[in-house]
């Protein structure tokens, strides 16, 4: 004979056996998904007005820029902040990178 078969057999119902267990769980699943993972570990980018801030103060080869690009793959929006000097190195590598290829 079947377990359900046995259940119903003797008037008791497989979900009202223990009903605690199943609210157990349900709790257990609804508070695991309010945890949003690295929550502690985000980096916020500056404002416009943090950086205009920090630019005032150093000098202009220590400067960064902030900039909203979209990543390969995706439609959202990120907006990213790096050295002036860094994207200028960045931008002659490509550039060489694209003459040779280009060969």
């Amino acid at each position: 004979m079947s377990l359900i078969r046995f259940h119903v057999k003797q008037g008791r119902h497989l979900a009202g056996a223990r009903p605690w267990r199943s609210l157990a769980w349900l709790a257990a699943v609804a508070l695991t998904g309010c945890v949003a993972p690295g929550e502690g570990n985000f980096i916020r980018p500056p404002t416009p007005a943090e950086v205009e801030q920090y630019n005032a103060m150093v000098q202009p080869e220590e400067r960064i820029v902030c900039r909203t690009e979209i990543p390969i793959g995706s439609n959202i929006p990120v907006r990213k902040c790096r050295l002036a000097v860094d994207i200028d190195e960045t931008s002659v590598f490509h550039r060489e990178q694209l003459r040779r290829a280009l060969r």
